[in-house]
C-alpha cells in the first residue's frame, strides 16, 4: 500500500505542506516553545536537510501523493538518533503509516551504527505518544518547569 523511501528534492513541496499541518496541530499543546528550540520548523530549508548527511528524511507515499514524513538526526559519535519530526496526514492515519516510517527509520539508523533511537513528543499529544509506544519506544525523560516572568 504505502511506499516508504528517503525523500528527494521532488518531495520538498509536499513535505513543506505536511510540516505546516504538523505544527498547526501542535499549537494547543504545552511545551511548543521548548520543542521549537530543539526541533525548529524547517520551512523553506527542506532541500538543505535532504543534502545534509546528518539528517535522514523519509516519506510515506501512496500513488503519487506523500501522506507522511519523518525527520531524524543522526549523532554518529554518540551512536544515537533523534526523531525530530514525524507527521501523517489525516487521510492516512490508522493505516499504519506512522509505524512504517519509524520502522524504516530504525533500520536505516541501525545500519549507520546507532544503538539508540529517541523521539520527541509534547505533553498531551497522545497520538504521538501512542505511535512511539507502538514502536516499543518509552518515555526516558520528562522536563518540568514554570514561567518566572
Amino acid at each position: 500500500m504505502f511506499i516508504i523511501r528517503e525523500a528527494s528534492i521532488t518531495d520538498v513541496a509536499s513535505v513543506n505542506i505536511l510540516e505546516d499541518s504538523a505544527f498547526e496541530s501542535l499549537s494547543n499543546f504545552r511545551g511548543l516553545a521548548q520543542f521549537l528550540e530543539t526541533s525548529p520548523r524547517i520551512g523553506d530549508g527542506w532541500s538543505e536537510i535532504i543534502e545534509d548527511s546528518k539528517f535522514k528524511l523519509f516519506v510515506g507515499v501512496f500513488g503519487e501523493t506523500v501522506h507522511g514524513y519523518l525527520l531524524v538526526e543522526v549523532f554518529a559519535g554518540l551512536q544515537k538518533a533523534l526523531i525530530k519530526q514525524v507527521f501523517v496526514d489525516l487521510t492516512a492515519r490508522q493505516l499504519g503509516l506512522g509505524a512504517l516510517l519509524i520502522e524504516r527509520c530504525e533500520q536505516v539508523v541501525r545500519d549507520t551504527g546507532c544503538t539508540v533511537l529517541e523521539g520527541l513528543a509534547l505533553p498531551g499529544d497522545r497520538d504521538m505518544k501512542n505511535l512511539f509506544e507502538r514502536a516499543s519506544m518509552s518515555a526516558q525523560l520528562l522536563i518540568v518547569g514554570k514561567n518566572l516572568a
